[in-house]
């Protein structure tokens, strides 16, 4: 049986990224009540915790579509339905740009939307050098966002500037994870001893606007540090979207006993005054180092870089020529499959 917990909140992960990021966690104390887990593959399973799992059968030796993923769950809808039903928010995390992520992200996020819960994407955006995941994942973003009462976009390439010069490829999409989990977790902290978490409620607020919400995190140990991290911070937003359309924003500081009151009303200040005048919510937590770590959400954002990855979107916006349904099919051989539902 389901949680019927209306005030529960569940995390679910949605292809190898997602499952990952939603993994990580679930092994932090935070505003999280249950985990699940959906992806074609089933060793994303291996290292994940407690939570529903839910696989999808698919044949080896075909070359998977999100189509055709989209296609393959029909036999386990009822299952997805169950794992989120009864909630009452849900967070659905999935990096797009490959076919499981993309392709059912949007699925899932309908699914929870029809169950009366409050649904939030989160989505990890391809890396810039992965050209040839940019329409696959503009196209996903889009209908996550039409899917959802709000979307958190987290770009790899912001991330990645913290890596180590030489990295593998594997260290950096794990680095890139790691980051999204830090900054995600700051937001959704518990209050204890050592935070003054945001509080779930100030967060959605934040999300819940017009527009896409964009996530960043920086860091900085000089005796600037305040200034410097909140500036890093504000450059990846830049990167991604226009500062100036900033409505709504979370900043969270993470630091030791050194990050005065004077130090976080100097940066919800100086964020308030650059970002448009936005209404800034903070949160502190004091377990962290003499490094000074800013986390950003800020939202509002009416377009983003990830406009150019769906071309024909862009081209026809605000003109209904265009069957946007999502598409399913099947792989050679299946296409005889009855819906178990």
């Amino acid at each position: 049986m389901p949680d019927q917990n209306p005030d529960s909140v569940i995390a679910v992960g949605v292809g190898s990224a997602g499952c990952r990021i939603v993994s990580l966690l679930s092994k932090q104390p935070l505003l999280i009540d249950r985990f699940a887990y959906v992806s074609c593959d089933k060793n994303d399973f291996e290292l994940v915790g407690a939570g529903k799992k839910v696989l999808i059968d698919c044949p080896v030796e075909q070359k998977l579509t999100p189509s055709i993923v989209r296609g393959l769950s029909i036999t386990v809808r009822h299952t997805i339905l169950n794992a989120v039903r009864g909630a009452r928010v849900v967070f659905v995390v999935a990096g797009l740009g490959g076919a499981t992520g993309t392709g059912l992200a949007p699925l899932v996020a309908e699914m929870a939307q029809k169950s009366w819960a409050t649904v939030v994407g989160v989505a990890v955006m391809p890396f810039d050098f992965e050209k040839r995941l940019r329409f696959y994942a503009g196209v996903s973003l889009r209908r996550l966002r039409a899917a959802t009462s709000g979307v958190i976009v987290i770009d790899n390439d912001t991330l990645m500037k913290s890596s180590r010069e030489g990295a593998t490829l594997k260290e950096i999409y794990q680095l890139a994870n790691g980051e999204a989990v830090t900054v995600l977790a700051s937001l959704l902290s518990k209050s204890s001893e050592t935070t003054l978490p945001v509080g779930l409620n100030k967060v959605l607020g934040t999300v819940l606007q017009d527009g896409y919400s964009l996530l960043a995190v920086s860091r900085s140990g000089s005796i600037d540090k305040t200034e410097e991290a909140l500036a890093g911070a504000i450059i990846s937003i830049s990167r991604v979207a226009e500062a100036k359309e900033v409505s709504h924003a979370v900043l969270f500081l993470t630091g030791d006993s050194s990050l005065s009151a004077s130090h976080v009303g100097l940066a919800v200040k100086r964020l308030g005054s650059v970002m448009n005048e936005a209404d800034v919510e903070y949160g502190v937590n004091y377990a962290g180092t003499s490094q000074l770590q800013v986390s950003l959400l800020a939202s509002g954002f009416k377009s983003t870089k990830y406009d150019d990855y769906d071309p024909l979107s862009k081209v026809f916006r605000g003109k209904d020529v265009i069957d946007d349904s999502m598409e399913y099919a099947l792989p050679q051989g299946l296409e005889a499959l009855q819906s178990c539902d």
